[in-house]
């Protein structure tokens, strides 16, 4: 007699980005020993490809999770992280006027939101007719073996789309990674800070949570950005 098949339930979020109705299941215990696997190796690049190839499973669409906007990747993983281990994350918070006080807080991941800045626009223009053209980060742009520096770089340059001035458009896909180098190098610290103010004000997962210090009474306030502070 051939053992029962196990129904995993279905669910449907919308990404942030777009509203695209994406379908996924809860990870699986096969996945979950993956991804704990990977923690343990405390190998960043390892832990994020488990992270990657765990939502890509999961997901039931027909989309390459690791080219979504990076706050696109990290909603959708929560939803599924929700689904699969608890809509419920305990966390022990530190009053900052004692530090010995410690404030337990239970957090629903479903009410954890993504914000998105208006007027922020992917066109950043250096002068009259002259600028770049950038797209979000996704996860894979985020590499974890080198320095912040070497990071901030890299991201300029995955994020550049296009590069035009006057008539004359620079599709990404027609210039080599040398030319791109090349320019990003060129750029001056202006038109650099520019680029890194689209990074600072482009779409991100944040929750603030408010507490109290409960021998003290005083207020405090969080905020949390990015999965790698929900857990």
């Amino acid at each position: 007699m051939a053992l029962p098949i196990n129904e995993v339930p279905r669910y449907t979020c919308k990404l942030p980005s777009t509203n695209e109705v994406i379908k996924y299941r809860p990870f699986l215990v096969k996945e979950e020993k993956v991804l704990l696997m990977a923690i343990e190796s405390n190998d960043e690049n390892e832990i994020s490809q488990a992270v990657i190839n765990t939502v890509q499973s999961c997901v039931e669409n027909d989309v390459d999770v690791s080219k979504l906007p990076i706050f696109d990747f990290e909603y959708l993983y929560l939803r599924i992280r929700a689904k699969s281990v608890g809509e419920v994350v305990k966390l022990k918070l530190k009053c900052p006027d004692d530090e010995k006080q410690i404030v337990e807080y239970e957090l629903n991941l479903d009410d954890v939101k993504v914000t998105k800045p208006e007027g922020v626009s992917p066109e950043i223009e250096f002068e009259p007719g002259y600028g770049v053209v950038l797209q979000y980060p996704t996860i894979k742009s985020f590499k974890g073996d080198v320095s912040k520096t070497e990071l901030s770089f890299d991201i300029v340059k995955d994020c550049i789309k296009s590069i035009y001035k006057g008539s004359d458009v620079f599709d990404r896909n027609n210039i080599s990674d040398k030319e791109l180098d090349d320019y990003v190098n060129s750029l001056t610290q202006k038109q650099y800070r520019q680029i890194m103010k689209f990074f600072d004000t482009m779409p991100k997962i944040e929750h603030i949570i408010k507490y109290k210090n409960p021998k003290t009474n005083k207020d405090f306030t969080l905020t949390l950005n990015g999965t790698n502070d929900f857990f």
